[in-house]
């Protein structure tokens, strides 16, 4: 198998959620967005290689985008007195009858306690047209859970990312979302916005996220909300934050 390089792409810098999203930038109370759904008569490209981007997997490479095919990513292994964890990103390519060209992506999150026989447990399919990246950010301090990050975004459109946190619990092998919109709307407000991502463990019950103020646009009228950079730990227990550092 050939294996690609491939880059996170620019237009993927910034994070975006609604209030019923992950982790990224919050806009309490407004309307979701929709996606576009393409229809079409699609004809799948070959998957045509391996690259170590599982988090910003794109069909397209290069300056002018004209390298264009389906590409595999797939993270090293994760490994703690908790097991063995990794994770892989699919971006499929295809045309339609008009040769117009659409990349859809899969992320999987595996799990295994010895090492050996590995199980998804985590699964998450975009949209026709719709990117999804996976980031495992790392066990805990004790090695019984398993952080990691996972962002949507459009390829149809100038959108955002939207992230959210997942947490592995090795004593059960089950995966959870953790609640941080709900969290930083009671901390910071309704109806503002900030970008955001997680940095990693403070303790074995606290995670830390990073929010910066995001950029500014055209596109809407903004409320922000976070003037500086801020790291805050998110208890997983409480379900609260407490302001941890610049």
């Amino acid at each position: 198998m050939d294996l690609v390089a491939q880059a996170p792409s620019p237009v993927l810098s910034l994070s975006r959620a609604t209030a019923e999203g992950g982790c990224a930038t919050v806009l309490s109370g407004a309307v979701k967005r929709m996606v576009r759904l393409l229809l079409f008569c699609a004809v799948s490209l070959p998957l045509t290689g391996q690259t170590q981007s599982t988090a910003f997997l794109s069909c397209w490479e290069g300056k002018d985008r004209g390298n264009f095919q389906s590409r595999r990513a797939k993270t090293g292994t994760a490994k703690s007195s908790g097991g063995f964890a990794y994770a892989e990103t699919i971006a499929e390519a295809t045309k339609d009858m008009g040769d117009a060209q659409f990349c859809k992506n899969k992320v999987q999150l595996f799990y295994s306690k010895d090492g050996k026989d590995y199980r998804v447990i985590y699964e998450k399919t975009g949209l026709e047209d719709q990117g999804v990246g996976i980031r495992v950010v790392g066990w805990s301090h004790a090695g019984s859970q398993l952080l990691a990050e996972v962002g949507v975004w459009g390829y149809d459109r100038d959108m955002d990312v939207v992230k959210s946190a997942l947490a592995l619990d090795s004593a059960t092998g089950q995966v959870r979302e953790l609640p941080l919109s709900d969290a930083f709307e009671r901390v910071l407000g309704k109806d503002c916005e900030y970008d955001s991502s997680v940095v990693g463990w403070s303790s074995d019950d606290s995670v830390l996220v990073r929010v910066a103020k995001t950029p500014a646009t055209t596109r809407y009228n903004q409320t922000f909300c976070v003037d500086k950079p801020t790291v805050y730990a998110f208890n997983l227990q409480s379900g609260n934050l407490q302001r941890s550092g610049p």
